[in-house]
């Protein structure tokens, strides 16, 4: 294992296995240095009557900034960067094209001034690319305007105001020194070429074609400001690696016996979630054999990730009169030790903490956040990335519900229910099946410190003026959650199943054959989908609500009574 000096050293490595693709757009790509098409012209001082006479046509150049493309794909390919150099001609209209392989693509590079277009082309596909980005839910996404043109502060105007304000909100995009950034991942940065001419102060910002690919690497890595986006993409980075020989082994031979596993089952859909489970085990396997987790979740990297997000001083934990300071060694320990083990050593040296194993707990992010509001806002969104399977906030676009065990769904009145239908009866419906939900209850913003060990899930929603949460907790009822359970009938869609339909809104929804007692408005029949819970989640849910009906306590001659225990 690599040896890394600090955090910068960690995400540029994650970076350096992940980014393998560059594509660079450039109307004065060239493969090689630009020759001199004619003779230099003598300089002399300009008269008065030199300023009385017209520039002929033939004397004026444009400004030309060349891109050296043969220098640039050599020192990408030295890098393990394939680069590819598009030029495109004045009557392409590159912009659809960039975005199509964009997608495939881990950095974009475009020049701004194309055909003295004053930054129309790169706009173009700068905004193709963002709109495609955000269609397919969002990624990490490098933009380098690599250019001549020495205006930074009008260029990144420009681009700032391309794009949508609400999107510009939304995502949390703001400027800095050279650069754009989000908080859900995109960079925009703005270099200069090497070779120009441009004030003094510009020349931080100046990059040769030879410097370029590990200078966007650098940049790229910049994306990564966590221990888990390391993680993620080191992780994805091996996968990659391992893809083809994973295809490998599961090759045509081993269709008769996954034909025979499915055959044999007593619910051979079963069969199709174990095919795609079978393969993320084995690239999970090819993970482990490189130890990711160790290399970049491991103590080395904590240590690192900690002295980068925060200073070397003491730290406050709680608030007002509960409020104590931990030294910033204390803290690490907590991280990488544990609470316990910390507390207890810190009392055998005789240096016992002020609070116990329950404060620490309870406010042990605190200090990665602005304030208490801020660190709560992210353990919940932590718990809804943890449990949640898929969601309607922020669900792939590809994704189409269907109702079955762990769907949660919310009805006109506002009443969040969890699917505990069996999954062999969610499928191959050939009429109206019943299905069976457990009420959940709300744990409002008063009650949640009481409610938070009883909270079963944390779905995302869209705050509203009268409701600005952004996150739901959920728990099944105190007494008795099975004497909540209801039935309610849906009817097949052609696929055999319950399948979702969407609103005008987007927005998902189940319509059931009948409506509440009581009820007799259409909405009523409209159940929408919020969330499907992880499967494993949900069957400990079940499991649970099981148990409690199968509490029983009653007298019996003790002598004759059946043991149980």
């Amino acid at each position: 294992m690599s040896t890394y000096q600090n955090f910068d050293d960690f995400r540029l490595e994650a970076t350096r296995q992940f980014a393998h693709t560059l594509i660079v757009v450039d109307d004065e790509a060239s493969s090689g240095s630009q020759e001199i098409s004619a003779p230099p012209v003598e300089l002399r001082r300009p008269t008065r009557l030199d300023a009385t006479k017209p520039i002929p046509a033939s004397n004026v150049r444009s400004i030309s900034h060349p891109l050296k493309a043969d220098v640039l794909v050599e020192t990408s390919m030295a890098l393990g960067l394939i680069c590819s150099v598009l030029k495109p001609k004045k009557t392409d209209k590159p912009a659809e094209n960039v975005s199509k392989a964009a997608q495939k693509a881990d950095i974009l590079c475009v020049d701004w001034e194309m055909h003295r277009d004053n930054g129309k082309t790169a706009l173009d596909i700068i905004s193709s690319v963002l709109t495609s980005d955000e269609a397919f839910g969002g990624r990490l996404r490098l933009i380098a305007i690599y250019t001549g043109v020495s205006d930074k502060d009008s260029i990144l105007k420009k681009v700032l105001a391309s794009i949508p304000k609400a999107t510009r909100e939304r995502r949390g995009i703001k400027r800095d020194e050279n650069y754009l950034t989000s908080n859900d991942g995109l960079r925009v940065v703005w270099l200069l070429k090497r070779g120009g001419t441009y004030p003094p102060g510009l020349e931080k910002f100046a990059v040769a074609e030879s410097e370029l690919p590990e200078k966007l690497q650098k940049e790229f890595s910049y994306l990564s400001d966590g221990v888990l986006t390391n993680v993620a993409i080191a992780t994805i980075a091996s996968i990659r690696a391992a893809t083809h020989n994973v295809i490998a082994k599961f090759n045509k031979k081993m269709d008769g016996p996954y034909f025979h596993h499915r055959g044999t089952l007593q619910n051979p859909e079963d069969a199709e979630e174990y095919a795609t489970s079978i393969i993320l085990s084995e690239l999970k396997n090819a993970i482990d054999s490189l130890s990711i987790a160790d290399e970049f979740a491991g103590k080395s990297a904590l240590e690192k990730a900690i002295s980068h997000a925060l200073p070397d001083k003491d730290l406050v934990f709680g608030a007002d009169k509960d409020a104590t300071n931990v030294k910033f060694a204390t803290y690490k320990d907590f991280i990488i030790d544990g609470i316990k083990p910390t507390i207890k050593k810190n009392v055998d040296a005789k240096t016992p903490l002020a609070k116990g194993h329950k404060f620490y707990a309870e406010h042990l992010a605190t200090p990665l956040s602005p304030d208490e509001a801020s660190s709560k806002k992210d353990m919940l969104k932590f718990a809804a990335l943890t449990g949640l399977a898929a969601e309607a906030e922020t669900s792939y676009s590809h994704h189409k519900p269907t109702l079955s065990l762990g769907t949660i769904v919310s009805d006109a009145s506002g009443t969040y229910s969890l699917c505990v239908q069996a999954s062999c009866d969610s499928v191959r419906l050939k009429k109206a099946q019943a299905f069976l939900f457990a009420q959940l209850e709300l744990v409002s913003e008063e009650e949640f410190q009481k409610n938070k060990e009883k909270i079963e899930f944390v779905v995302p929603r869209k705050p509203t003026t009268a409701d600005p949460r952004e996150f739901v907790c959920l728990k099944l009822s105190d007494k008795a959650p099975y004497a909540a359970l209801r039935s309610i009938v849906f009817a097949p869609t052609s696929d055999e199943k319950v399948t979702a339909k969407r609103l005008p809104n987007s927005a998902f929804y189940f319509e059931s054959l009948t409506v509440p007692a009581g009820k007799k408005a259409a909405k009523h029949r409209r159940y929408i989908w919020v969330a499907d819970v992880k499967r494993r989640r949900a069957l400990r849910t079940v499991q649970f609500i099981g148990q409690e009906m199968g509490r029983i306590g009653f007298d019996e001659f003790e002598a004759f009574r059946r043991k149980y225990d």
